[in-house]
């Protein structure tokens, strides 16, 4: 039996292919077995120690794309799906992986075909830093994505808010990687009735490591329907007074110029966040 040793060549982000995938006993689902693949999630520290410490190695599942990637799932909208572009591959190859489609691998087995250790990397088939970091980034969201109180996740749901904006982020996610809520200034408040208002401010940061200009541009977009979404869905039909969320401001913002303390103080909104409980609710109206 192979040992596996220190000096693996193994990596996370490295990807593992549908082939390998079939050597090593995994069911791939699906017909198109061949767009299936892995990628490594365990980190390479615990990659390096030996398999009586670290016996096993995680792998998340997915795809290859054929469709152009879904803004709502680029750079950790969401914590479950991540949509991400590989350009240290042969050639850029679009994405999917799933959170919940993980698999352990043992390092060592007695079977050789079942040991990761009888298998090499391709190393074109690899994330380069920023892509790499982006995934690390996904993987701790599912442990620290915040949490909203249980009204305020109520109010962006029936009022529509939160599907029209995972809608309005579905085109322009390659240029908005994160949009922040500042909600009642960081206090807790419970909320009662259409007239009792959640204050909210909205800061929509833009990449600068591409092309600025036109992820400004976008933001810019992006901030203005957020705001006509807000006063559509959340004042009365007069369009004169606030109902259920108060949109006090919107600020676009580059990723350049948040500053540190503003990062601590904002709370990342996701496609897909979860508030703290999970009582029944009623729709706040049917429209």
């Amino acid at each position: 039996m192979v040992s596996w040793s220190r000096t693996t060549p193994w990596r996370q982000g490295y990807i593992v292919d549908s082939k390998t995938l079939t050597q090593l006993g995994i069911t791939l689902d699906g017909d198109d077995h061949e767009s299936i693949i892995a990628v490594v999630a365990t980190h390479d520290c615990d990659l390096a120690q030996l398999a009586p410490g670290e016996p096993e190695v995680e792998l998340i599942l997915g795809k290859i794309l054929e469709d152009k990637l879904d803004g709502n799932y680029t750079h950790c909208k969401t914590a479950r799906r991540l949509h991400i572009e590989l350009t240290g591959t042969d050639q850029y190859l679009k994405c999917e992986f799933d959170a919940s489609k993980r698999i352990r691998i043992l390092k060592e087995h007695e079977d050789p075909s079942r040991a990761f250790v009888s298998y090499d990397p391709a190393r074109n088939w690899v994330m380069n830093g920023q892509e790499r970091s982006i995934f690390q980034r996904w993987l701790a969201a599912r442990y620290r994505r915040s949490s909203f109180p249980d009204e305020f996740d109520r109010r962006l749901r029936d009022t529509k808010v939160a599907e029209r904006l995972a809608k309005l982020f579905k085109e322009t996610g390659n240029h908005i990687p994160a949009v922040f809520f500042d909600l009642d200034q960081g206090i807790e408040r419970t909320r009662e009735g259409a007239d009792d208002l959640y204050e909210l401010s909205i800061t929509v940061l833009y990449k600068t490591d591409e092309d600025p200009e036109a992820a400004e541009e976008a933001a810019l977009g992006a901030a203005e329907a957020i705001k006509e979404l807000f006063e559509k869905r959340c004042k009365n039909a007069a369009g004169t007074d606030w109902e259920w969320i108060e949109l006090l401001d919107i600020d676009v913002i580059s990723d350049e110029a948040l500053t540190y303390g503003q990062s601590l103080n904002l709370t990342r909104w996701h496609a897909d966040y979860v508030s703290l409980r999970t009582d029944p609710e009623q729709p706040i109206f049917d429209d």
